[in-house]
């Protein structure tokens, strides 16, 4: 046992499983040595044993490792536990700390965002919209980031060809609406500027699930005399920073 109190042995083990990526699937017993740095014999030990517990696997003509079916339980098991209350409940409650304003989180519901957290802040005007109440993903900043990154034909089902007009600032122009949705998914961002709500203006980003699915969207929302100039720059950063910190958390590798 190293002084840190790890196991080199299991080190030199994780060590060996790293080296398996997209692009290295198969790897020769040679190949694993070069890039771990460990010695051929010792490499070989901890293949043979991770291979008898199913974590590796090796293909019987070219004798190539690649990793074992077994570390799939693992995967199910980890997905299984994971929380988004859990991990993203503290952010958005810091995050509507720090900026003084609501911020929600809603799933992906088919072609509609159902809400499922909120934070609120509390020396403020509350504005917010009630936990499991439902919008069209093309209706809102947070629907559309997740509307943003799916294909085209799925896009063109879930946006009606006649857009009822809310406010004054409603997009009721389908292929623009299309176009903008382009536009959000290159910068990562989307805002609902009075749109649905006169005097309401609403920020979002996506937060991406283990499989690469912009599963969730991430809003902060408030009066349109506060968030604009400086203020609105700063929210549209903190969102983009609070929702890649929530992917990572939650499987996303992208």
């Amino acid at each position: 046992m190293v002084s840190t109190g790890r196991i080199q042995s299991i080190e030199r083990a994780i060590s060996i499983m790293d080296c398996f990526s997209k692009n290295s699937r198969e790897l020769k017993l040679a190949e694993i040595s070069d890039e771990t740095g460990i010695n051929k014999s010792t490499v070989h030990g901890i293949l043979s044993t991770l291979k008898y517990h199913g974590f590796i696997g090796q293909d019987e003509k070219t004798q190539k490792y690649r990793l074992g079916l077994e570390l799939l339980k693992y995967g199910d098991l980890v997905l299984g536990s994971i929380d988004i209350s859990d991990i993203a409940k503290p952010v958005i409650c810091m995050l509507s700390r720090t900026i003084g304003e609501t911020v929600h989180i809603g799933i992906s519901d088919g072609e509609e965002i159902v809400y499922i957290l909120k934070a609120e802040p509390e020396d403020s005007i509350k504005i917010s919209a009630t936990i499991g109440s439902r919008n069209p993903l093309y209706l809102t900043a947070d629907g559309r980031v997740i509307l943003a990154h799916m294909d085209l034909d799925k896009i063109k089902s879930y946006i009606p060809e006649n857009i009822k007009k809310s406010t004054e600032n409603t997009v009721t122009d389908r292929e623009q609406l299309i176009k903008d949705l382009e536009e959000i998914r290159k910068n990562g961002y989307a805002i609902d500027n009075e749109e649905i709500m006169e005097g309401i203006v609403c920020i979002a980003a996506p937060i991406f699930d283990h499989s690469g699915e912009a599963k969730y969207g991430m809003s902060i929302l408030g009066p349109s005399s506060r968030l604009t100039g400086e203020k609105l720059k700063e929210c549209i950063e903190l969102i983009k920073i609070k929702t890649r910190e929530i992917s990572y958390e939650i499987g996303y590798k992208g």
